[in-house]
């Protein structure tokens, strides 16, 4: 008899310690949570980028400076801006605009926007086909100043560049701030009046706003002829 409640208690003792080591074991697991999904801000701004379109201010075309929402559709996003048609396609060279209402002024306005990019060679638009800026030179001044745009920031040292039609290609582009002069240079363009030629030149300023002023002098007695006035901002 003693010696079966002997066995019977090893018995008892050897389950409760199986019993003891499993919870232990069990008691040691533990569970990692999983990160929080990342999340975007809604009032993250979106980014900006600068677009030049063309508008016809008293029968002459001048570019400036838009600024939208950051795209690829770059020509579709000038044109939205433009407020004067949008664009269906750009297939070889060629923009077609709905665009069945425009003036010639808008046409003109189109016409000029969408050329300057590289994929637009030509633009279908309100029944016409084909258009180019040859077609609307009536519209452009005798000197036009394509780059920089007006209200552009440019950098201490920049280009200007742009086409005119004056007598023997000959003009003087400046840069003025508040009457004082800070850079001048005499620019011979690619061609002279009647036909129309390219010019570019370099010029150096400080920081702040400034103006740029072109215009071709008289041959009479160099007084300023067909001067256009282009607002900038010199970054620092």
């Amino acid at each position: 008899m003693k010696l079966c409640a002997f066995l019977c208690a090893i018995l008892v003792l050897g389950a409760s310690g199986c019993s003891l080591h499993r919870t232990a074991r069990t008691a040691s697991t533990t569970t990692t949570a999983a990160p929080p999904a990342a999340t975007t801000n809604p009032h993250m701004p979106v980014p900006r980028m600068a677009l030049t379109i063309y508008r016809v201010e008293n029968g002459r075309l001048a570019p400036a400076i838009v600024h939208v929402d950051r795209t690829e559709a770059v020509a579709a996003a000038a044109l939205k801006v433009l407020g004067a048609g949008t664009v269906s396609s750009i297939s070889g060279g060629t923009a077609t605009v709905d665009a069945p209402g425009a003036t010639d002024e808008q046409v003109a306005e189109i016409v000029f926007t969408l050329t300057q990019f590289s994929t637009v060679h030509r633009v279908d638009v309100a029944g016409r086909s084909g258009l180019t800026r040859d077609d609307f030179a009536a519209y452009e001044p005798p000197i036009l100043i394509e780059a920089p745009a007006a209200n552009a920031s440019v950098p201490t040292t920049f280009t200007v560049s742009g086409s005119a039609s004056v007598f023997e290609a000959n003009l003087v582009v400046e840069l003025l701030r508040d009457g004082e002069l800070l850079d001048r240079q005499n620019v011979t363009a690619s061609a002279g009046a009647p036909a129309r030629g390219s010019f570019s030149t370099t010029l150096h300023g400080t920081a702040g706003d400034a103006t740029i002023k072109a215009f071709a002098p008289s041959a009479a007695d160099g007084s300023p002829q067909h001067e256009v006035d282009v607002p900038v901002t010199i970054a620092p």
